[in-house]
């Protein structure tokens, strides 16, 4: 994998700035950001420019890297936020909900001072390569970290080829599947954890796609009572193994300004431990949305954990699932720790 990082020039970046205000002189800022729609966000040539970068997503190398976006020196906090739902808006026309309390643009920073059991993403813990729930993943850097969180992203494709090279008995268990818990955030009517299998590997028309998240299927497997077999572990530790080689992956910062949007089939995503700035204002914080496109890409209908893709709204409830705990009482079906081993060449 090589990255590549794209540039954006001072037109597009002012053409940025020139939307917003034009949004705020009209007073469509104090609306809900979600309110906004698509054609109301005049970027000129820029928009010509992200429709090409949806394109290299969802059929080209899988991700984009757009470096360059304005910050606090020309927006606001949110005005940058209302940006990025303007260029998310590009990438596929509608949002998913990102958990049980219905949001459609998030922040991703370290909450775990004032929540007990935040969503993984909500905390400044490492992450081994995973995937969302949704057709693409967008990051936004408002805030970088005093040290430590970088980004990793790593080809499905990759893994799935090393895999079949090395031990192509696993492909058929983690083509089966495993079973995942829903963290709390399932509807009414929804068992707690997936009554069905969700594939890790999937083959429509001829796409390899992934779908993967071991604190999940862990998670799963605990709480139905159907401990992993002995050949299940192994597979999701070798899915790990290869997941975690260099060659299959690339490590990068994200800068302030910079924009990343994954193909969140094609594309796996991590990042290292962190720590932020004491200092509130200067928490490393990252602007989080889930787009999905029309007729993004065929894959399995079980590839969504609720009944469609995204979170489903669930006014009052929110995760309540204590990762820490699962690791301490299942660490081999979790995997332990993770350890992205970035020193590794």
């Amino acid at each position: 994998m090589e990255l590549i990082i794209d540039e954006l020039s001072g037109g597009e970046r002012s053409a940025i700035v020139a939307a917003i205000r034009g949004l705020r002189t009209d007073g469509r800022l104090a609306s809900p950001i979600v309110e906004l729609t698509k054609d109301e966000f005049v970027f000129g040539p820029l928009s010509a420019r992200l429709e090409q970068a949806y394109e290299e997503v969802r059929s080209g190398r899988g991700y984009v890297v757009l470096r360059g976006l304005p910050v606090e020196d020309e927006l606001t906090l949110e005005e940058f936020r209302a940006a990025v739902w303007g260029i998310g808006l590009h990438f596929g026309g509608r949002m998913l909900s990102q958990n049980a309390a219905g949001e459609l643009i998030t922040d991703v920073i370290d909450a775990t001072a004032s929540d007990p059991t935040p969503r993984m993403y909500r905390s400044n813990v490492e992450l081994r390569l995973h995937t969302d729930i949704t057709d693409m993943l967008l990051l936004a850097s408002w805030q970088i970290a005093q040290s430590g969180g970088t980004s990793v992203i790593g080809s499905g494709q990759m893994i799935h080829d090393e895999i079949e090279r090395r031990a192509p008995q696993y492909l058929e268990l983690l083509y089966r599947g495993f079973h995942y818990h829903r963290m709390g955030e399932e509807g009414p009517v929804e068992e707690p954890v997936t009554p069905f299998r969700i594939p890790v590997f999937a083959n429509v028309e001829g796409q390899i796609s992934v779908r993967y998240q071991r604190m999940g299927i862990a998670a799963g497997h605990q709480a139905l009572g159907i401990p992993l077999t002995e050949d299940e572990i192994a597979a999701l530790n070798l899915f790990d193994e290869v997941a975690g080689l260099p060659q299959h992956r690339l490590a990068f910062d994200l800068e302030r300004g910079d924009l990343l949007v994954i193909n969140n089939y094609t594309v796996m995503h991590a990042r290292t431990h962190f720590t932020s700035f004491p200092e509130p204002e200067r928490a490393r914080r990252l602007i989080r949305l889930w787009p999905a496109g029309e007729s993004f890409r065929s894959v399995p209908k079980e590839f969504n954990h609720f009944a469609g893709p995204g979170v489903p709204p669930q006014p009052g409830k929110r995760c309540t699932y204590d990762f820490t705990g699962l690791v301490t009482s299942d660490p081999r079906a979790t995997g332990g720790v993770p350890s992205l081993n970035l020193t590794e060449v």
